[in-house]
């Protein structure tokens, strides 16, 4: 197969995804605006709490400083992200 026929290809691929998009119902993703944002608050915030907490964490802070990692290192990093 050449580079012509190849890019010819997923040009066809493209044209059947969207021919196909188009023919699916779009429903919303939220049911409201105010759903949207209470979702999206939520989220925020736990994110929030999240960065708070990893900051506030000294074993955090060590593994931050440690230029070695091991997989006991790895395995304590996502432990304390949880």
């Amino acid at each position: 197969m050449n580079k012509k026929q190849f890019l010819n290809t997923y040009k066809k691929i493209d044209a059947m995804d969207r021919a196909e998009q188009k023919i699916e119902d779009k429903k919303p993703l939220y049911r409201s605006e105010y759903d949207e944002r209470l979702i999206k608050d939520y989220h925020f915030a736990k994110f929030q709490k999240n960065q708070h907490n990893a900051q506030q964490s000294d074993a955090f802070k060590r593994l931050l400083e440690k230029e070695n990692w091991n997989e006991e290192d790895t395995k304590a990093l996502l432990e304390s992200l949880r």
